[in-house]
């Protein structure tokens, strides 16, 4: 019975999902209406874990099981990118600007965006890069997701993009993948995907 709810609710989270990406309105990278969508589904999901009592269920808190310990690596310094800088980027699908931010990449393998929406909602992001070639990144840029109340983070969304600056250096293009998991990495509905136009910011 449980398995047929949870079927049942993605199945009407991903028909509502495709009618949310059209929406103009953004968060971290995301369209408000598609984090929405996540959102409801992240709630559900823990509703559902959580009526059936199930060991190590979590609660209101974001504090779940133990977990191995995690190993991190520092990035490798990316001192000769292109990329480094500050940038205006558009995040665009459906034909729609989706998202817009400023967009700092450092050259230490780290990168902040600070985008449109307000800051209650998580406007400001990490994320870890590095160079494929003389030209081009790849960015890892993960971002939580809130519950109605914007107080408790109840689920993720991971930003995947490649980015291409040109020979100028002043604009770049690329595209974005957005992953919407639960806290656990498992998947909320289906990925959003578009692409990336960046110009740079001076201080002229």
């Amino acid at each position: 019975m449980k398995s047929i709810k949870l079927i049942s609710m993605f199945g009407l989270m991903i028909g509502l999902y495709a009618i949310f990406v059209s929406s103009a309105e953004a968060q971290c990278g995301m369209p408000a209406k598609a984090i929405t969508t996540a959102r409801a589904a992240a709630t559900n999901m823990r509703a559902n874990v959580e009526s059936g009592q199930k060991p190590g269920a979590r609660t209101n808190s974001i504090v779940g099981p133990a977990r191995p310990p995690v190993i991190i690596i520092l990035p490798k310094p990316n001192i000769q990118s292109p990329v480094v800088g500050l940038w205006d980027v558009q995040f665009i699908s459906g034909g729609e600007v989706v998202d817009e931010g400023f967009d700092q990449y450092h050259a230490d393998g780290t990168e902040i965006l600070n985008d449109t929406p307000p800051p209650a909602t998580g406007n400001v992001c990490l994320g870890v890069y590095e160079a494929t070639s003389t030209q081009s990144i790849k960015l890892r840029h993960p971002s939580w997701i809130f519950d109605s109340t914007n107080t408790v983070a109840i689920a993720k969304a991971i930003i995947l993009e490649s980015v291409t600056v040109d020979k100028s250096g002043n604009t770049f293009t690329g595209t974005f993948t957005i992953q919407f998991v639960d806290l656990d990495g498992n998947p909320l509905g289906p990925d959003l995907t578009g692409t990336l136009k960046g110009t740079r910011i001076t201080a002229d």
